[in-house]
This record gives structure tokens, C-alpha cells and sequence, in this order.
């Protein structure tokens, strides 16, 4: 995860002060258990990665809101690709240890497909998600969205004044929204979306961010036990 650490969550430098929780919301389709019995191989896409700063005022304006979701900057690539193979990984783990008995595509053939086909990552969420998971020859998708908040500017360009600072609600965190998509159908056929809060100063968003996606990864709707 050397790329993860150092290019995308360079962020993780800046002190987190918020106490920490995490909350879980889930969505299960009232005839996923029929549909889960059709899934034998899964593919997991690039997640969907994206920075939020409200203070960086200077940045925000130099970027289009709506062109913003059309192309994604470096980082946020990146950070999509890593999210993605940080989460294979955690998968991989439980699937030797016996708790998965479904297979899951390497990440690298997945991304190589995609590749091939012209569909890059800031397509995917626009993508039938049935076309995708006959191109990819999987019975199901997982796609994920990952939201990482710091409300600290990391600009430095910027400044905060120590009063503003100490009278300033900062909310920084990171929220992520997984959902599983039947390749028969190409409807969504469960979802989870948690959120974490730092607990102590030493906390990054790399952190919070590997919590959540282990946290999903452990508990996809095919635990065996």
C-alpha cells in the first residue's frame, strides 16, 4: 500500500480532534436470498474517491463542481485504485480462512478489462452495471464511494487564526457506501454505508478509511460463519 500511504493520504499529516464513532446502514433486496444462491464469482470496481475540503476556498474555485465528477484529478485515482485492492486483499483473507465459499476476480484482471473497453474510473457509477458484469463474466459487482472529509485548510496558501480554530466545528471523517449489484438484473441487491470519526489526534484518514473497507469487507452479505 506504499502509493496509498504516501501520494494519496499525505492528508493523514493533518491532526484529527473529533471523537470517533462508526454507524452502519444496510439495505438487503427481499429476494436476495434467492439471488446470493446465482453468485458464484464477483468482481470488485474501482471505488469512487472523493476529497472534501469546504476551507480550501482557492482550490474549490479553480474547479467546476459539475466537471469535477467528469474527470477525476490523480489522487483521486489513485485512491480509488488502492481503495479497491485494499479491499480485494481483506476479501482474499476471509475467502482462504473459509468464511466466503464464492469467488472473487482479481482486482488486476477486472481493471484490466475494463481498461481494454475504454471505461475509466469516473464512468463506472454511470455504467450498467449488468453490461459491466457480463463484460467482466462475473454473476455480481461490488462498487463502492468513499467521502474523506478534512476541514482543515491544507492549502498553504490559507490560514486559520487561532480563534477562528478554537470556535471552528471541524468534521472531518470519512463516510463510504457499498452496494452489491446482481448481473442478471443489474439492480442493487444490498448496500451498507458506514461512517468513522477520528478518536484521537494520531488518527489519518488512511486509517479511518482501511477501518471502514476491512469493517465491509469482513461482512458481506456470504459469510458462511
Amino acid at each position: 500500500m506504499k502509493t496509498f500511504n504516501k501520494s494519496i493520504f499525505a492528508y493523514g499529516i493533518i491532526a484529527l480532534i473529533l471523537s470517533g464513532c462508526a454507524s452502519s446502514k444496510d439495505f438487503v433486496a427481499e429476494n436476495f436470498a434467492t439471488i446470493k444462491n446465482t453468485h458464484k464469482k464477483l468482481a470488485i470496481l474501482p471505488f469512487e474517491v472523493q476529497f472534501q475540503n469546504p476551507l480550501d476556498y482557492s482550490k474549490q474555485q479553480k474547479r467546476n463542481p459539475v466537471q469535477a465528477r467528469l474527470t477525476y484529478s490523480k489522487q483521486e485515482q489513485e485512491a480509488s485504485l488502492d481503495a479497491q485492492k485494499e479491499f480485494f486483499i481483506t476479501v482474499a483473507k476471509q475467502v482462504e480462512k473459509g468464511r466466503y465459499e464464492i469467488m472473487f476476480q482479481d482486482f488486476t484482471r477486472t481493471n484490466k478489462v475494463l481498461a481494454e473497453n475504454g471505461i475509466r474510473i469516473e464512468d463506472l457509477k454511470f455504467q450498467n452495471k449488468a453490461d459491466l458484469a457480463k463484460l467482466l463474466g462475473v454473476d455480481a459487482i461490488i462498487y463502492g464511494e468513499l467521502i474523506i472529509k478534512i476541514s482543515r485548510p491544507t492549502d498553504r496558501t490559507i490560514s486559520i487564526s487561532p480563534v477562528m480554530m478554537e470556535n471552528t466545528r471541524f468534521s472531518d471523517g470519512v463516510d463510504t457506501d457499498v452496494k452489491l449489484f446482481d448481473a442478471a438484473s443489474g439492480e442493487m441487491v444490498w448496500s451498507t454505508a458506514l461512517s468513522n470519526q477520528p478518536n484521537n489526534r494520531m488518527d489519518t484518514p488512511h486509517q479511518l478509511s482501511s477501518s471502514l473497507l476491512s469493517q465491509v469487507a469482513k461482512n458481506l452479505p456470504y459469510r458462511t460463519k
